[in-house]
């Protein structure tokens, strides 16, 4: 084999679509594209993203436009043709996929041309089901849509057996499907570099304020959508005040739920307690917020989305109080940094709350690990573990392969 024969490329076959820029770009998401960037710092080759692309723009918050040759990885659009894909991914040492029904024939197609593909997954069927219920008022199309999660399911199972290895974003998938492929790597999906994790001489000022006793600092960040909870949180905010707890609750983002969101604050008093602070840049404005300006993060998430933010509001030394869904019961089982109350119940959630305004110190015990947990999780070492992952799996040449280096 010559050495331009040789696979050394890692291609990427994200979910998320792209649509076409201004100036002719592709348009995507800057933290899909901060990925892409950490994983080509680990891989020893090119790494490409082929994309499909989609007529409108998705709901994400971060979308930059790639011009050919402006980013250091490749983003190509994702052939359509069967065979011209193919011919793309016949040069790759390993393919990294979304575990979906709809990849099963890339999967077949992979393993004709003798490509080994890795899959990572976020969504484990139960939350797929918590999403459909949070979503879908009608029931005979719940049941429709719940019919369809099983039998996707069972497609995917099939998929993994014959897979080269399984990335989960969160324990609820990884506690799903870890017993199916033995090259199953855990992760915590976080974007917060090593060096914005809150300092020590920061966190130390943070927890000295906590203990003198001011009004909690409650914050909640996310789309305004009905798969977040966010229309619980005045029915929080209102418990917490019969409660007679003195707290302010910052709500970030924006989405469909906005305006009746601010109607419900509106009709139950709570403009004093509750305040709409919309989007922030994520860099410049939303952590900052988290390390300057937060005591506890608020979740009511009906379901289990292994969101990103729960390890980036713990990097700055926030906690989280939510809702028991498998995600956040499964970050504050490896953290301890958080506490969770039953589901879709906003006076067990301001107990807690409650609790926590009296006693200071739990409540900064907890901030404290925390942040100890981010450390461990933070960006750069995540994305580390996941692109050793992907060459324990690859057919990267072992002289080429520094996993397989450091193996022998």
């Amino acid at each position: 084999m010559t050495s331009r024969q040789t696979p050394t490329e890692l291609i990427l076959l994200p979910s998320l679509t792209a649509h076409h820029g201004p100036q002719g770009g592709l348009v995507l998401t800057q933290k899909y594209m901060n990925g892409a960037a950490a994983f080509a710092k680990h891989w020893p080759g090119p790494v490409s993203s082929l994309v499909k692309l989609s007529g409108t723009p998705t709901t994400d918050m971060d979308h930059v436009e790639i011009l050919p040759g402006s980013a250091l990885t490749s983003l190509e659009q994702r052939p359509t043709d069967p065979d011209a894909l193919a011919q793309r991914l016949a040069g790759a040492a390993v393919v990294l996929g979304f575990l979906s029904r709809y990849e099963a024939p890339v999967l077949a197609l992979c393993q004709r041309i003798g490509v080994p593909i890795v899959f990572t997954s976020e969504y484990s069927p139960k939350t797929e089901r918590q999403i459909v219920d949070s979503q879908t008022q009608n029931p005979l199309l719940r049941l429709r849509r719940k019919i369809w999660i099983s039998q996707s399911d069972r497609v995917r199972r099939g998929m993994l057996r014959q897979a080269a290895g399984l990335q989960c974003s969160g324990t609820p998938t990884h506690d799903s499907y870890q017993g199916i492929n033995p090259h199953t790597l855990l992760f915590f999906d976080n974007r917060v570099p090593e060096a914005a994790v809150i300092s020590d001489a920061a966190f130390e000022e943070k927890i000295k304020a906590l203990k003198t006793g001011r009004p909690l600092r409650l914050v909640f960040g996310g789309r305004l959508i009905a798969m977040k909870g966010v229309m619980d949180l005045p029915q929080v905010a209102a418990e917490l005040r019969k409660r007679d707890v003195p707290f302010s609750l910052d709500v970030y983002g924006s989405g469909p739920q906005e305006q009746e969101l601010a109607a419900q604050i509106a009709v139950r008093g709570l403009s004093d307690h509750m305040v709409m602070r919309g989007v922030l840049d994520f860099a410049t404005g939303w952590v900052p917020a988290l390390k300057a300006d937060t005591d506890l993060f608020v979740c009511c998430h009906p379901q289990g989305d292994p969101s990103s933010t729960y390890p980036e509001v713990m990097s700055c030394g926030v906690p989280i109080a939510g809702y028991d869904n498998e995600a956040l019961r499964g970050i504050i089982a490896h953290s301890n940094g958080g506490w969770a109350t039953p589901m879709q119940r906003p006076a067990r959630l301001a107990d807690v709350i409650a609790r926590l305004h009296h006693d200071r110190t739990d409540l900064a015990a907890a901030a404290r690990r925390a942040r100890d947990f981010a450390c461990q999780h933070a960006f750069e070492p995540t994305m580390l573990r996941r692109a050793a992952h992907l060459l324990q799996a690859s057919r990267l040449p072992d002289d080429i392969n520094p996993a397989r280096r450091a193996a022998t």
